[in-house]
């Protein structure tokens, strides 16, 4: 088979465009990561590149398991593009999904990565997701490392408190349809292919109440 040079220049021209327009959109997503990032935390460049140094990139797959039950929590994670469900099994084999989260959140079982108990919650990706995950004995050495570090450690516990909070708050005081329009507020493209009963587990009500709400929105 015979090719002509002019074919052949345009094919290597039209590879050489793709792979750069990748190159561009991956350094765009990292430059945003990177901004979004030191903005969460109140980093400016240099510490947050040392922050990152310690850092493991992962991407996952929808279903991939991030974090299992009964392990110890050794990491904490940031996520950079996606979405991730945190949920307990209960005896009867019923899943609760206790947490939804999205980009820009922290996740991690905090009580387990404290205590070095087992952890009781599985942490699984709703679609195809990056993340960034910081092991225990890399940020306890960059704490010990410098003092600037061992003050940033107090906001981990700080951004951990806050989750908890909003989501005691999203129970108590909100009702079922609330709740939703503060999810939707938060994650309006993602929720769009998060499973129903995966929401409605996080909700605390049955897919059909979940429906009745959705359809009561869009007429």
């Amino acid at each position: 088979m015979h090719f002509n040079s002019g074919f052949i220049f345009t094919v290597a021209n039209l590879c050489a465009c793709n792979v750069c327009q990748r190159a561009n959109e991956f350094f765009t997503k990292t430059k945003r990561l990177v901004i979004n990032l030191g903005e969460r935390l109140g980093l400016e460049k240099t510490r947050l590149d040392e922050f990152l140094e310690i850092s493991q990139r992962r991407l996952c797959r929808r279903g991939d398991i991030l974090f299992q039950r009964n392990r110890v929590c050794n990491q904490l994670g940031y996520i950079a593009e996606g979405a991730l469900r945190t949920y307990c099994v209960m005896e009867s084999g019923e899943e609760i999904s206790f947490l939804l989260q999205v980009n820009g959140d922290f996740f991690g079982d905090y009580e387990s990565y404290l205590t070095g108990e087992r952890s009781g919650f599985i942490v699984e990706a709703m679609m195809d997701t990056e993340v960034l995950l910081f092991d225990k004995r890399d940020l306890e050495h960059l704490i010990d490392s410098d003092v600037f570090w061992l003050r940033f450690s107090r906001t981990i516990p700080d951004v951990c408190f806050l989750e908890a909070k909003r989501r005691i708050e999203d129970l108590l005081f909100f009702g079922p349809e609330e709740r939703y329009f503060r999810l939707l507020n938060k994650m309006p493209e993602i929720v769009q292919k998060i499973p129903l009963k995966y929401i409605s587990s996080y909700l605390g009500i049955t897919p059909q109440s979940l429906s009745r709400i959705r359809k009561r929105i869009t007429n």
